[in-house]
Protein backbone atom coordinates (compact mmCIF):
# COMPACT_ATOMS: atom_id res chain seq x y z
CA UNK A 1 0.00 0.00 0.00
CA UNK A 2 1.20 3.66 -0.70
CA UNK A 3 2.12 6.06 1.84
CA UNK A 4 0.24 9.21 1.01
CA UNK A 5 1.97 11.70 -1.01
CA UNK A 6 3.68 14.05 1.69
CA UNK A 7 1.90 17.39 0.54
CA UNK A 8 4.91 20.65 0.38
CA UNK A 9 5.02 23.64 2.57
CA UNK A 10 3.52 26.70 0.58
CA UNK A 11 4.92 29.98 0.40
CA UNK A 12 3.39 32.85 2.35
CA UNK A 13 2.51 35.30 -0.79
CA UNK A 14 4.24 38.11 -0.88
CA UNK A 15 2.84 40.62 2.10
CA UNK A 16 3.39 44.51 1.00
CA UNK A 17 3.18 47.84 2.85
CA UNK A 18 2.76 46.10 6.57
CA UNK A 19 3.90 47.49 9.91
CA UNK A 20 4.87 43.94 11.95
CA UNK A 21 3.82 44.21 15.81
CA UNK A 22 5.97 41.57 18.19
CA UNK A 23 3.02 39.52 17.74
CA UNK A 24 2.49 39.63 14.18
CA UNK A 25 6.49 38.76 13.95
CA UNK A 26 6.16 36.10 16.13
CA UNK A 27 3.02 34.55 14.34
CA UNK A 28 5.34 34.73 10.93
CA UNK A 29 8.21 33.43 12.31
CA UNK A 30 5.94 30.39 13.71
CA UNK A 31 4.93 29.82 10.01
CA UNK A 32 8.22 30.22 8.58
CA UNK A 33 9.84 27.93 11.14
CA UNK A 34 7.03 25.16 9.85
CA UNK A 35 7.77 26.48 6.25
CA UNK A 36 11.51 25.08 6.52
CA UNK A 37 10.50 22.26 8.17
CA UNK A 38 8.45 21.27 5.30
CA UNK A 39 5.65 21.27 7.39
CA UNK A 40 1.76 21.74 5.35
CA UNK A 41 0.41 24.24 7.34
CA UNK A 42 4.04 26.19 6.89
CA UNK A 43 4.43 29.43 5.13
CA UNK A 44 7.74 31.03 3.41
CA UNK A 45 7.51 34.46 5.55
CA UNK A 46 7.79 36.95 1.97
CA UNK A 47 7.26 40.80 2.78
CA UNK A 48 7.75 43.87 0.62
CA UNK A 49 8.05 47.51 1.85
CA UNK A 50 7.53 46.48 5.40
CA UNK A 51 8.36 47.53 8.32
CA UNK A 52 10.32 46.39 11.18
CA UNK A 53 12.40 48.61 12.49
CA UNK A 54 12.81 47.88 16.77
CA UNK A 55 11.68 44.48 16.68
CA UNK A 56 13.27 41.99 18.63
CA UNK A 57 14.22 39.19 16.35
CA UNK A 58 16.78 37.42 18.06
CA UNK A 59 17.74 33.87 17.93
CA UNK A 60 14.54 33.53 15.31
CA UNK A 61 15.40 31.76 12.02
CA UNK A 62 14.70 33.51 8.74
CA UNK A 63 16.60 31.42 6.52
CA UNK A 64 15.48 31.27 2.55
CA UNK A 65 12.73 34.58 3.57
CA UNK A 66 12.15 37.15 1.28
CA UNK A 67 12.79 40.98 3.02
CA UNK A 68 12.94 43.08 0.25
CA UNK A 69 13.40 47.05 0.85
CA UNK A 70 12.05 46.61 3.93
CA UNK A 71 12.77 48.50 7.57
CA UNK A 72 14.84 46.53 10.07
CA UNK A 73 16.94 49.40 11.76
CA UNK A 74 17.15 49.36 15.07
CA UNK A 75 16.58 45.69 15.49
CA UNK A 76 17.81 43.41 17.96
CA UNK A 77 19.15 41.02 16.26
CA UNK A 78 21.82 38.77 18.11
CA UNK A 79 21.85 34.93 16.79
CA UNK A 80 19.13 35.59 14.35
CA UNK A 81 19.31 33.99 10.74
CA UNK A 82 19.13 34.70 7.32
CA UNK A 83 20.40 32.25 5.52
CA UNK A 84 19.91 32.27 1.94
CA UNK A 85 17.48 34.75 2.84
CA UNK A 86 16.42 37.50 -0.11
CA UNK A 87 17.25 40.90 1.71
CA UNK A 88 17.65 43.54 -1.50
CA UNK A 89 16.61 47.16 -0.24
CA UNK A 90 16.65 46.62 3.32
CA UNK A 91 17.88 48.89 5.68
CA UNK A 92 19.73 47.18 8.86
CA UNK A 93 20.95 50.55 10.10
CA UNK A 94 22.02 50.90 13.83
CA UNK A 95 20.84 47.22 14.00
CA UNK A 96 22.55 45.22 16.85
CA UNK A 97 23.91 41.55 14.55
CA UNK A 98 25.87 39.93 16.55
CA UNK A 99 26.62 36.27 15.77
CA UNK A 100 24.18 36.47 13.34
CA UNK A 101 24.57 34.66 10.33
CA UNK A 102 23.46 36.35 6.09
CA UNK A 103 25.19 33.18 4.45
CA UNK A 104 24.53 33.09 1.02
CA UNK A 105 21.85 35.87 1.31
CA UNK A 106 21.24 38.35 -1.64
CA UNK A 107 22.49 41.33 0.36
CA UNK A 108 22.47 43.92 -3.03
CA UNK A 109 21.20 47.11 -1.96
CA UNK A 110 21.37 46.67 1.39
CA UNK A 111 22.44 49.43 4.42
CA UNK A 112 24.21 47.98 7.43
CA UNK A 113 25.15 51.53 8.48
CA UNK A 114 26.55 51.66 12.52
CA UNK A 115 25.34 48.44 12.81
CA UNK A 116 26.84 45.76 15.35
CA UNK A 117 28.11 42.83 13.31
CA UNK A 118 30.35 41.07 15.92
CA UNK A 119 31.02 38.01 14.81
CA UNK A 120 28.74 37.44 12.17
CA UNK A 121 28.49 35.48 8.99
CA UNK A 122 28.54 36.77 5.98
CA UNK A 123 29.62 34.34 3.48
CA UNK A 124 29.47 33.66 0.28
CA UNK A 125 26.81 36.72 0.28
CA UNK A 126 26.02 38.63 -2.99
CA UNK A 127 26.50 42.37 -2.07
CA UNK A 128 27.58 43.91 -5.63
CA UNK A 129 26.31 46.82 -6.92
CA UNK A 130 24.21 45.69 -9.78
CA UNK A 131 24.56 48.49 -13.10
CA UNK A 132 22.15 47.41 -14.86
CA UNK A 133 19.63 48.31 -12.47
CA UNK A 134 18.96 51.89 -11.57
CA UNK A 135 17.28 51.39 -8.80
CA UNK A 136 20.37 49.57 -7.52
CA UNK A 137 22.19 51.52 -4.96
CA UNK A 138 25.90 50.29 -3.17
CA UNK A 139 25.85 48.47 0.06
CA UNK A 140 26.86 50.35 2.60
CA UNK A 141 28.19 49.72 6.18
CA UNK A 142 29.74 52.63 6.75
CA UNK A 143 30.71 53.29 10.77
CA UNK A 144 29.70 49.28 11.25
CA UNK A 145 31.41 47.31 13.67
CA UNK A 146 32.59 44.27 11.45
CA UNK A 147 35.13 42.90 14.32
CA UNK A 148 35.87 39.15 13.83
CA UNK A 149 33.00 39.02 10.92
CA UNK A 150 33.47 36.83 8.22
CA UNK A 151 32.94 37.75 4.49
CA UNK A 152 34.59 34.71 3.35
CA UNK A 153 34.28 34.10 -0.77
CA UNK A 154 31.42 36.80 -0.66
CA UNK A 155 30.33 39.33 -3.54
CA UNK A 156 31.00 42.66 -2.53
CA UNK A 157 32.47 44.72 -5.72
CA UNK A 158 32.10 48.02 -4.78
CA UNK A 159 30.57 48.19 -1.11
CA UNK A 160 31.15 51.09 1.10
CA UNK A 161 32.86 50.02 4.21
CA UNK A 162 33.97 53.78 5.36
CA UNK A 163 34.93 54.31 8.76
CA UNK A 164 33.82 50.72 9.66
CA UNK A 165 35.80 48.94 11.79
CA UNK A 166 37.59 45.62 10.66
CA UNK A 167 39.44 43.70 13.42
CA UNK A 168 40.10 40.31 12.74
CA UNK A 169 37.75 40.25 9.82
CA UNK A 170 38.04 37.55 7.43
CA UNK A 171 37.79 38.77 3.85
CA UNK A 172 39.55 35.37 2.62
CA UNK A 173 38.88 35.27 -1.45
CA UNK A 174 36.34 38.12 -1.43
CA UNK A 175 35.43 40.70 -4.39
CA UNK A 176 36.89 44.18 -3.06
CA UNK A 177 37.32 45.64 -6.44
CA UNK A 178 36.71 48.97 -5.95
CA UNK A 179 35.18 49.02 -2.58
CA UNK A 180 35.35 52.21 -0.25
CA UNK A 181 37.10 51.60 3.10
CA UNK A 182 38.15 54.79 3.55
CA UNK A 183 39.03 55.84 6.84
CA UNK A 184 38.33 52.25 8.20
CA UNK A 185 39.97 50.71 10.89
CA UNK A 186 41.98 47.59 9.87
CA UNK A 187 43.47 45.08 12.16
CA UNK A 188 44.43 41.34 12.22
CA UNK A 189 42.51 40.70 9.18
CA UNK A 190 42.50 37.96 6.83
CA UNK A 191 42.67 38.53 3.07
CA UNK A 192 44.23 35.66 1.32
CA UNK A 193 43.19 35.33 -1.68
CA UNK A 194 40.67 38.67 -1.74
CA UNK A 195 41.03 40.88 -5.05
CA UNK A 196 41.28 44.62 -3.72
CA UNK A 197 42.14 46.46 -6.69
CA UNK A 198 41.32 49.43 -7.06
CA UNK A 199 39.61 49.37 -3.24
CA UNK A 200 40.17 52.57 -1.47
CA UNK A 201 42.00 53.41 1.56
CA UNK A 202 42.23 57.19 1.88
CA UNK A 203 42.78 57.50 5.46
CA UNK A 204 42.25 54.05 6.22
CA UNK A 205 44.12 52.86 10.15
CA UNK A 206 46.47 49.86 8.89
CA UNK A 207 48.39 47.91 11.37
CA UNK A 208 51.79 46.31 10.50
CA UNK A 209 49.84 43.09 9.33
CA UNK A 210 47.14 44.48 7.51
CA UNK A 211 50.12 46.74 5.43
CA UNK A 212 51.81 43.23 4.85
CA UNK A 213 49.18 41.25 3.37
CA UNK A 214 47.47 43.69 1.67
CA UNK A 215 48.99 44.72 -1.75
CA UNK A 216 48.95 48.41 -1.64
CA UNK A 217 50.34 49.16 -4.50
CA UNK A 218 46.84 48.53 -6.47
CA UNK A 219 44.62 49.80 -4.06
CA UNK A 220 43.79 53.97 -3.84
CA UNK A 221 45.65 55.62 -0.74
CA UNK A 222 47.06 59.00 -1.27
CA UNK A 223 50.06 59.20 0.24
CA UNK A 224 50.35 61.36 3.97
CA UNK A 225 52.68 64.24 5.00
CA UNK A 226 55.20 63.03 7.43
CA UNK A 227 56.23 65.62 9.83
CA UNK A 228 58.87 65.45 11.78
CA UNK A 229 58.80 66.90 16.02
CA UNK A 230 60.87 69.97 15.15
CA UNK A 231 58.93 70.65 11.57
CA UNK A 232 55.40 70.48 13.84
CA UNK A 233 57.01 73.02 16.37
CA UNK A 234 57.86 75.32 13.92
CA UNK A 235 54.39 75.06 12.38
CA UNK A 236 52.80 75.66 15.93
CA UNK A 237 55.74 79.02 16.14
CA UNK A 238 54.47 80.10 12.76
CA UNK A 239 50.51 79.93 13.90
CA UNK A 240 50.59 81.18 16.62
CA UNK A 241 52.25 84.34 15.47
CA UNK A 242 49.69 84.03 12.45
CA UNK A 243 47.18 83.98 15.04
CA UNK A 244 48.25 87.02 17.34
CA UNK A 245 49.21 89.54 14.23
CA UNK A 246 45.76 88.69 12.40
CA UNK A 247 47.47 87.21 9.46
CA UNK A 248 49.89 90.48 9.20
CA UNK A 249 52.80 87.93 9.56
CA UNK A 250 53.43 84.31 10.70
CA UNK A 251 51.55 81.27 9.00
CA UNK A 252 48.45 79.63 9.06
CA UNK A 253 49.10 75.86 10.21
CA UNK A 254 48.20 74.27 6.65
CA UNK A 255 48.06 70.20 8.59
CA UNK A 256 45.97 68.90 5.32
CA UNK A 257 46.52 65.42 4.41
CA UNK A 258 49.32 64.61 7.21
CA UNK A 259 49.51 62.06 9.27
CA UNK A 260 49.52 63.09 12.62
CA UNK A 261 48.73 59.79 14.53
CA UNK A 262 49.12 60.17 18.32
CA UNK A 263 51.10 63.24 18.38
CA UNK A 264 50.55 65.36 21.26
CA UNK A 265 48.79 68.45 20.93
CA UNK A 266 46.99 69.47 23.99
CA UNK A 267 46.58 73.00 25.08
CA UNK A 268 47.68 74.69 21.80
CA UNK A 269 46.01 77.47 20.15
CA UNK A 270 45.29 76.54 16.72
CA UNK A 271 42.37 78.19 16.01
CA UNK A 272 41.57 78.54 11.97
CA UNK A 273 44.37 75.90 11.53
CA UNK A 274 43.60 73.09 8.49
CA UNK A 275 43.38 69.71 9.63
CA UNK A 276 41.23 68.43 6.35
CA UNK A 277 42.08 65.03 5.03
CA UNK A 278 44.62 64.50 7.82
CA UNK A 279 45.10 61.11 9.82
CA UNK A 280 44.73 61.96 13.53
CA UNK A 281 44.40 58.82 15.22
CA UNK A 282 44.68 59.29 18.89
CA UNK A 283 46.12 62.56 18.39
CA UNK A 284 45.72 64.72 21.68
CA UNK A 285 44.31 67.87 21.67
CA UNK A 286 42.62 68.80 25.23
CA UNK A 287 42.66 71.70 25.84
CA UNK A 288 43.48 73.05 22.49
CA UNK A 289 42.13 76.18 21.02
CA UNK A 290 40.43 74.81 17.67
CA UNK A 291 37.91 77.87 16.72
CA UNK A 292 36.74 77.76 13.17
CA UNK A 293 39.18 74.46 12.33
CA UNK A 294 39.10 73.03 9.21
CA UNK A 295 38.83 68.97 10.08
CA UNK A 296 36.60 68.57 7.00
CA UNK A 297 36.80 64.78 5.83
CA UNK A 298 39.95 63.92 8.50
CA UNK A 299 39.94 60.95 10.32
CA UNK A 300 39.74 61.48 13.97
CA UNK A 301 39.51 58.21 15.61
CA UNK A 302 39.96 57.90 19.51
CA UNK A 303 40.63 61.70 19.08
CA UNK A 304 41.52 63.99 23.16
CA UNK A 305 38.92 66.94 22.67
CA UNK A 306 38.34 66.84 25.86
CA UNK A 307 38.06 70.65 26.96
CA UNK A 308 39.23 71.47 23.83
CA UNK A 309 37.19 75.37 22.38
CA UNK A 310 35.49 73.91 19.29
CA UNK A 311 33.23 76.64 19.30
CA UNK A 312 32.94 77.39 14.60
CA UNK A 313 35.08 74.19 13.79
CA UNK A 314 33.93 72.41 10.80
CA UNK A 315 34.22 68.70 11.48
CA UNK A 316 32.09 67.96 8.17
CA UNK A 317 32.26 64.17 6.69
CA UNK A 318 35.15 63.36 8.75
CA UNK A 319 34.80 59.82 10.21
CA UNK A 320 34.44 60.15 14.17
CA UNK A 321 34.99 56.92 16.52
CA UNK A 322 36.02 57.38 20.14
CA UNK A 323 35.99 60.86 20.47
CA UNK A 324 36.93 62.19 23.84
CA UNK A 325 34.68 65.57 24.09
CA UNK A 326 34.15 65.83 27.92
CA UNK A 327 34.09 69.59 28.62
CA UNK A 328 34.91 70.91 25.41
CA UNK A 329 33.02 74.09 23.90
CA UNK A 330 31.11 74.01 20.74
CA UNK A 331 28.73 76.48 18.96
CA UNK A 332 29.14 80.09 17.79
CA UNK A 333 32.15 82.13 17.95
CA UNK A 334 31.09 85.15 20.14
CA UNK A 335 29.83 88.36 17.67
CA UNK A 336 29.70 85.76 14.90
CA UNK A 337 26.67 83.90 14.85
CA UNK A 338 27.08 82.42 11.43
CA UNK A 339 30.43 80.82 12.33
CA UNK A 340 29.20 77.75 14.44
CA UNK A 341 30.79 73.91 14.64
CA UNK A 342 29.52 71.86 11.83
CA UNK A 343 29.45 68.54 11.47
CA UNK A 344 30.24 66.78 15.29
CA UNK A 345 28.34 64.17 16.52
CA UNK A 346 28.31 64.43 20.64
CA UNK A 347 27.99 60.44 20.62
CA UNK A 348 30.24 59.74 18.46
Amino acid sequence: MRSPKKTPAKDGGLKSGFKLTREALKRVHELHAGYLQGRRDGRRAMFENCDLGGLDLSHLNFSEAIFINCNLRNIEGRGVKFVGAILRGSKFDNAVLINSDFSKADLRSTSFEEAQLINAFLERSDLRLDLGRAEERMVSFKNADLTRASFAEAKMKGVDMQGAKLQETTLTQADLRGANLKHAEVKDIEVAGAFMVDADFTGAILDDAARQKIDLTTTTAPAFRKLGHEEIERILVEHDEWVMTLGKSGFRADFSQSDLTRIDLSNTNLAVADFSGAKLHGTRLGGAHLLAADFREANLTDVGLRSADLRGADFSDSHQRGLELDGSKVGEIPDLPLMTTKGLRRRA
